[in-house]
């Protein structure tokens, strides 16, 4: 038979969760495939790893600190997201008037309204570029909570 019918029941061979024909069936391909006998070895030391393995339960001192702070954290994070989102509505409204006042005047030569259009329309796309991706991040970050 195909090593690939052999792969999946590895794990049922080790834990005794096969039947006789096979427990036999698998004892037999094991003997000609190596592979398989070093995949079984390495589920064997896997299975000593995990089996010696505890969950740890945070005791009551760590869930005291956690909800005493958890208003604090709650604050800062609303004080900063308004303060960002004031910051970005004053900047914007601060280019939006230099690009206004620039584009309209009629003495401004054309190549500079062009080039301060530019600059305005490449900032305002990086702004939104960075926080898109800053927030992305935060939403995907693994290792957020881990403590060094």
């Amino acid at each position: 038979m195909p090593e690939d019918v052999f792969k999946p029941l590895l794990m049922g061979y080790l834990d005794s969760e096969l039947t006789e024909l096979e427990i036999l069936r698998v004892e037999e391909h094991l003997k000609e495939c190596p592979d398989c006998a070093a995949e079984l070895e390495g589920f064997r030391k896997l299975k000593e790893v995990t089996h010696n393995m505890r969950v740890l339960v945070p005791d009551e001192k760590y869930w005291e600190d956690y909800w005493s702070h958890i208003y604090n954290r709650l604050e800062r994070r609303i004080g900063w997201i308004l303060t960002s989102l004031g910051a970005i509505l004053l900047t914007s409204y601060g280019l939006y008037a230099l690009v206004e006042q620039l584009l309209l005047r009629k003495g401004i030569p054309l190549i500079v309204r062009i080039g301060v259009l530019a600059l305005v329309v490449g900032f305002c796309t990086l702004l939104i570029s960075v926080l898109r991706e800053r927030i992305f991040l935060a939403k995907l970050d693994k290792y957020e909570r881990i403590k060094r």
